[in-house]
């Protein structure tokens, strides 16, 4: 039994280990504030290349293996190898077929074909645009990206879909990719890039806490016409001349007629309430028919809370 503890106890151990290196990207705000930031650097990148303005847009971030090759055989879409320092391996970027279309339509401001996917093969120009296209996303990651690390990303080689996995080799299976999506003439295509795993393993605690929220800016005039509407309010005002405890068997003897004594006089103050909050101290006058009261002193909250402690 004393050989059995010890092999579970490493066995459990590894798995922890093993599930500590494991990232979750759903649960990384600040990951997929990083590939909105990437999007929109990239969209005005392109913007400054090509005779169309497409628009990028990021659309989610997950942790998935690398794309297999295609069942039929053939070339499938076109990878473009990343490199960085910072990865143990290599990282990808898939340029589907569609997406191909996009950016010929982008790069030559002309309506994408009628069924909106390439269907020949890529030639030297497609490939040529795409590389372009690639090293936009490429130049844009270093500022996204800077709050984690400086990636320093590269550019590799532009590869059939069928060859991704002998470039890949032996390296780690899992990568966290960014789905973005490229929109241009009505027609919308995707863009998947790849990071190894391990890159962002070490900054998951950074990467998990909420990114600030970006400040707003203040509209002066907005800011008086709520002022204005709030000095509008109604409230309830109340003057109190008195309160008095009176017993039950008195009341009982309340008749028409009858007179009630307070324990204040002409010259007493009396509490002047808005919304059951004390604000004033006043005394009581009149003004031809009608009584008013003159504002004799302002109530101090914390000095009346203490005068009713004491007064218990």
């Amino acid at each position: 039994m004393s050989q059995v503890a010890p092999a579970m106890e490493s066995s459990d151990i590894s798995q922890r280990l093993r599930s500590a290196a494991v990232i979750d990207p759903g649960r990384l705000p600040r990951l997929v504030q990083m590939g909105e930031s990437w999007a929109e650097l990239v969209t005005g990148r392109l913007a400054r290349l090509a005779a169309d303005r497409p628009v990028v847009t990021f659309a989610v971030v997950e942790l998935d293996t690398a794309p297999e090759a295609p069942g039929d055989g053939s070339g499938g879409d076109l990878i473009a190898m990343l490199s960085s320092p910072r990865f143990q391996g290599s990282g990808f970027a898939v340029v589907a077929r569609s997406t191909i279309e996009a950016l010929i339509s982008t790069f030559f401001a002309a309506e994408p074909s009628p069924d909106k996917v390439l269907t020949r093969e890529p030639t030297e120009l497609d490939r040529g645009i795409v590389m372009l296209a690639l090293d936009a996303l490429v130049a844009s990651a270093g500022e996204a990206f800077l709050p984690v690390a400086a990636l320093e990303l590269a550019r590799g080689e532009l590869v059939d879909q069928s060859a991704l996995a002998d470039r890949l080799g032996d390296g780690p299976g899992r990568f966290v990719q960014f789905r973005f999506e490229i929109a241009v003439r009505g027609l919308t295509a995707p863009l998947v890039v790849g990071f190894p795993e391990e890159f962002f393993v070490p900054h998951r605690r950074f990467l998990a806490e909420a990114p600030d929220a970006a400040p707003v800016d203040r509209d002066e005039a907005w800011s008086q016409a709520i002022k204005a509407s709030f000095a509008q309010s109604d409230l309830r005002l109340q003057a109190l001349l008195a309160k008095k405890k009176v017993p039950l068997s008195t009341i009982a003897a309340f008749r028409v007629g009858a007179t009630i004594p307070l324990d204040v006089d002409i010259a007493s103050l009396i509490a002047i309430e808005c919304e059951d909050r004390q604000l004033f101290r006043a005394t009581v006058g009149r003004s031809r028919d009608s009584f008013v009261i003159s504002v004799e002193e302002r109530v101090d909250p914390a000095q009346e809370f203490i005068d009713d402690i004491l007064s218990d």
